[in-house]
């Protein structure tokens, strides 16, 4: 094409207005839509110059390209334009006219509108004699997918493929990372990994640049797994897809970035990201995702705010329902949470009923989490039995879902079950061992040593800190309270200076302690043992307890020492009983 457009030039005649739509069509086609805009525009002053009508195919591919640059507002009346023309001209719509339509509708939050796009498209390829073209049902999978019905979304990406294969085209490379996506909201994260990875190489041998949804999907598989240094990785890879190709950062990417941030503690960079992804969805001219503002509820929730916990979470209500979406059950779990903290216990434990009704409606299965949540709330409003029962009916559902019972629910249900729940404090203070080296508590720099792994208790032990800090507990943790040089005597120093050890024990914690003298972490237990700092071991998933007998004798008593479980699910709960047992 460009050879025949210069062909043209050399013999001074005027470019072919056709080879320009057609040079646009086949970049819009590439997405490379930057260059398809710039063939658009300079062909329509041509058809201008030479008082030659619009043209429909450049309309077409021009709103193909705001598409794929996510400018959906503008996108919708191009597209409509071209439709409008091809009436007026009786001319056949052409079928792309429709999918421009639909996707646009789709991005809009549009869903309804956008399904009954696509079967007036299936209508018009069936009036046209024109065999379906695939993509048709890979859209409407993407559509059923974000509604949650994952199971239509699945038929709708099988449908699409095979009508890939019988008209013997290229199979479309995003239709595996969109079954990915369906995997990892069932929790097949594996299944869900290697589905990106499939349709990476297929983008790669099609020539097509890779899309960035596959990084972020990524991402949002490690984060689930706990590997956020991983997930932080992959999303500003992907964010640095979208800049290289041209195209708008998608806000997504911002939000499941401060989905991170919360988990590590860091929280106010955590709103910043929740600012900055609504800021983006409103500017491309999306609607705000409602979980964005739910996720800004659970960050008020642990900073204490209840009250703004609530005004938000109603917020991302109104967006659920806006949007024509189902409303999310951690809407009014959060929404319980909050009020039970602020007093309000009787709207809490409606809320908590909503939430499981909202399970029921959407034919999901109940949550164990939902229900030890409710129990914790029962507990604090002053009914123990009917927490316990609660706690119970959580412990029975994890069994018939096949789940590892929670240790943490395990221990809470024991503990609530104690006559004497200040003894076991004490308790716990007992099976301290006798120090040798004792320092005065008046002499004592730091409230609590953070013991751990960086590999993997890091994220913990960061998430720790920041909590513990929020409690106006000074905290020391290598990586933040000690500089360059004498880092194994700066640690010593600063264990035999705390009044608390914190020791986040990760599965095959101990292994290397019992191989080598040097070990950092066989220092700091035995410094700790030596000179009676308050040892509170925390169990983290996996963990378990070698033979006294297996470990070096100047660490052994660490095995008598009575520890608790973490908790991910209920963090606020296990931040208040880590703080009583430091006495607090």
């Amino acid at each position: 094409m460009l050879a025949a457009e210069e062909r043209l030039r050399d013999a001074g005649l005027p470019v072919d207005p056709e080879l320009l739509e057609k040079r646009a069509d086949l970049l819009s086609k590439l997405q490379r839509a930057e260059e398809s805009s710039a063939v658009c525009l300079e062909a329509a002053k041509l058809l201008r110059e030479q008082n030659q009508p619009e043209s429909v195919t450049l309309l077409i591919a021009e709103a193909r390209n705001l598409i794929t640059m996510r400018e959906f507002e503008k996108s919708l009346p191009i597209t409509l334009k071209a439709e409008q023309l091809s009436r007026e001209r009786d001319i056949p719509i052409d079928p792309r006219i429709l999918l421009n339509r639909a996707e646009a509708l789709a991005a809009k939050g549009l869903f309804d509108e956008s399904l009954a796009t696509f079967d007036e498209l299936e209508q018009l390829y069936a009036s046209q004699n024109l065999p379906v073209f695939p993509v048709v049902f890979v859209n409407r999978g993407n559509i059923y997918l974000h509604l949650g019905r994952f199971e239509e979304a699945l038929a709708a990406y099988d449908a699409a493929e095979s009508l890939y294969i019988s008209q013997g085209l290229p199979i479309y490379a995003a239709i595996p990372l969109n079954r990915g996506l369906v995997y990892e909201k069932w929790g097949r994260y594996e299944e869900a990994l290697a589905a990106g990875d499939e349709s990476e190489r297929l983008y790669t041998s099609q020539g097509l640049p890779v899309y960035p949804g596959i990084l972020i999907c990524r991402g949002n598989i490690y984060e689930k797994l706990g590997r956020y240094e991983e997930a932080l990785t992959a999303y500003d890879a992907a964010e640095s897809l979208y800049i290289a190709q041209g195209l708008p950062i998608f806000p997504g990417i911002i939000s499941n970035r401060g989905m991170i941030y919360e988990k590590l503690g860091r929280y106010d960079e955590a709103l910043a990201a929740s600012d900055e992804a609504e800021h983006l969805f409103k500017s491309q001219g999306m609607p705000v995702f409602p979980g964005i503002i739910a996720n800004r509820a659970i960050i008020y929730v642990k900073l204490g705010r209840y009250e703004d916990a609530l005004s938000v979470i109603d917020e991302s209500e109104r967006l659920y329902i806006a949007q024509g979406l189902p409303v999310h059950s951690e809407v009014d779990i959060v929404r319980a949470e909050s009020l039970g903290k602020l007093g309000r216990f009787e709207e809490s434990i409606a809320a908590y009923a909503h939430a499981e009704q909202l399970l029921k409606e959407q034919g999901l299965p109940d949550e164990w989490q939902l229900f030890f949540s409710r129990a914790i709330t029962m507990y604090e409003a002053g009914h123990p039995a009917e927490a316990m029962d609660e706690a119970y009916r959580s412990i029975m559902l994890c069994g018939r879902l096949g789940i590892e019972q929670p240790a943490f629910v395990k221990e809470t249900l024991k503990d609530w079950m104690s006559p004497e729940p200040q003894k076991l404090v004490l308790e716990q203070i007992a099976s301290q061992p006798v120090a040798i080296e004792i320092i005065p508590d008046s002499e004592k720099k730091h409230d609590v040593f953070i013991s751990y792994r960086r590999n993997p208790a890091l994220a913990n032990a960061m998430l720790l800190q920041a909590h513990l800090m929020m409690k106006q507990k000074s905290v020391f943790r290598d990586q933040d309270g000690l500089s360059s040089g004498r880092f194994e005597d700066g640690l010593k120093d600063a264990i035999r200076y705390s009044r608390h050890m914190v020791i986040l024990l990760t599965p095959d914690f101990l292994s290397r302690c019992c191989t080598d003298e040097k070990d950092v972490v066989r220092q700091e237990l035995a410094t700790a043992l030596l000179c009676g700092t308050h040892i509170i071991p925390v169990m983290m998933q996996g963990y378990e307890w070698p033979k006294p007998e297996d470990l070096p004798e100047e660490i052994r008593a660490l095995t008598g020492i009575n520890a608790m479980s973490w908790s991910d699910e209920f963090f606020t709960a296990f931040i208040d009983k880590l703080l009583k047992w430091m006495g607090e």
